[in-house]
Parts: C-alpha cells; structure tokens; sequence
C-alpha cells in the first residue's frame, strides 16, 4: 500500500506543471481573461508557454509511468536483524534492506511549488476580476503623462436635426491620459470643449464628486499605474468600481498642484460594461 501510495505521489510533481500550463491556455485560447492580469501583446508568450508546460506535464508523467512498470515487484518481509521492510526480489534484497522501507523514492521535489495549485486552480475554476478601486486608491501610484505638443480641438457638429441648434457640437472622445495631459496644456486646448471619458468610479472626498479612473500596466498586474479624474456632478455617486461613460467639460482650477487629478463637471453620464481590456487607456467608442 505504502509502495503505491508513493508511486501515486511521484507523479505529482509532473501533474502540478500540466495543471498550471492548462490554466494559462484556459485564460489566452479562446478567452480574454489573461487581460485582467496582463497586457494584450503576452498572449502569444503565454499560449506557447501554457503548451510547453502540458507537455511536459505529459511527458513526466508517461516517463514515471513507464519506470514503475520496469521496477521489480516488492514484498513485504523482515531484515536479518527482525525489521519489517519491503524486500526486493532476489539480487535486491540488501539494497532495500539498507534503505529501511523506503524504496529509494526520495524525489519529492521543493515543497514550495506545491503553492502552485492553488492560483493554477483559481485560474481554471474561477475569473478574478481586474484590479480596481483598492488599487486605485492608494497612494503613490499615479501614472507620469507626458507632456505633448496638444493640437486644438476640431469642433465636431452634431448631425442636423429639425429644430436643433445649428451651434450644438459632439463631444470628443477622449483617453483619460489625453485628457490629464491637455489640461496642463499652456495652450488651454481643453477650455470650453464637451468630453467623453471612460473609466471606473472611486469616492470622493467632498459631497458630490468622486473619481474617474483607469489602471494602466507596462507588462502585468503588478506595475499597475492609477490615472484619475476629479468629477463632479450632480445626483448620486455610481457604485465604487462600476464603469461609466460621462461628457463633461473641464474645470480650470488655478494653483492646485501639477500633480493634482484635474477636475471635469459632467453633464451626462451612464453606466457602461467593463472594456475587453481594462489595463489599455484608450478613448469611449460609440460601440
């Protein structure tokens, strides 16, 4: 019993690398779940490493398969000093008296590894969500923008209706990066014009303003960076990481700090579906 016990534990090792390699193509092949840890670009990267891992999982696992049906059958029995022991057939007898019942299988590998199941099942059971609200939050982890040579803001009239003003103009849409970056502009190109951001909700400190965010990531979860909107508005804050679309035009706020969130104050707003790729800061579609 205990032989096949230990027989059963040394494939192990080979099943844990198949099971994470599994969990990686669960996340990239057919699915976008890897985007709530990753950039877009590592799919790839990911796909061939979750292939190389199965595998290997595989091969390990047939190779220890086939070396435990080449291994003599062993017998239970004693040694000449009286100790129970498991006893090879003739020829390997002293081999396994010496080895006191153990079988010579010593191979169990750093124990550490064995952490690996638990977010290799996580990834095959469950979907995290993204990052959010908690990150968002603190402190210190704003992103830099850099700053550009912003062009002025094309006016974009709205479609002519019957009885519509002629001067009414559509929103621009606009990446929270852009819109961070323009309102530092000397050129005050954001002055007076009707934005669309996208993004998730924090708090605010005040009554009546909370926060636009979006998370962004130079490889992976970990190097998150935060880019934030003060707005304010009217009517009840959204839940804390619901997204929103808003239009809204920008607050000049004379002598706060450059590093400050700048400030919009929206006319319209409405609750939108998280975006395929939550890390990827890029302007509200009408799609």
């Amino acid at each position: 019993m205990k032989a096949t016990v230990r027989g059963l534990a040394g494939l192990a090792p080979s099943l844990l690398v198949a099971l994470v390699g599994a969990a990686l193509l669960r996340i990239t092949v057919g699915s976008d779940v890897f985007l709530q840890y990753v950039k877009e670009g590592l799919r790839l990267p990911l796909i061939a490493s979750g292939l190389v891992l199965v595998g290997l999982g595989i091969a390990g696992v047939v190779g220890r398969l086939t070396e435990k049906r080449r291994e003599p059958v062993m017998r239970f029995g004693r040694d000449a000093e009286g100790n129970a022991v498991w006893l090879r057939p003739t020829g390997h007898d002293t081999d396994s008296a010496g080895d006191h019942g153990h079988g010579h299988d010593h191979d169990h590998g750093p124990r550490v590894a064995w952490l690996l199941t638990v977010p290799a099942a996580l990834l095959l059971c469950l979907t995290p969500p993204p990052l959010g609200s908690f990150s968002a939050n603190r402190d210190g982890t704003d992103a830099v923008v850099e700053q550009a040579g912003y062009t002025q803001l094309a006016a974009q009239p709205a479609p002519a209706t019957p009885g519509a003003p002629a001067s009414v103009s559509l929103p621009t849409p606009m990446s929270l990066t852009e819109f961070i970056g323009r309102s530092h502009d000397p050129q005050k190109s954001l002055e007076g014009r009707p934005v669309r951001l996208t993004g998730f909700v924090t708090a605010g400190a005040q009554p009546g303003e909370w926060y636009l965010n979006r998370l962004v990531v130079s490889c992976c979860a970990a190097d998150a960076r935060r880019l934030r909107v003060l707005v304010h508005a009217t009517g009840p804050t959204p839940a804390t990481d619901s997204w929103v679309d808003l239009t809204g035009v920008w607050h000049p706020t004379p002598g706060t700090s450059t590093t400050a969130a700048p400030r919009i104050d929206v006319a319209e707003r409405h609750a939108v579906p998280q975006p395929r790729a939550p890390y990827r800061d890029v302007p509200p579609s009408d799609g």
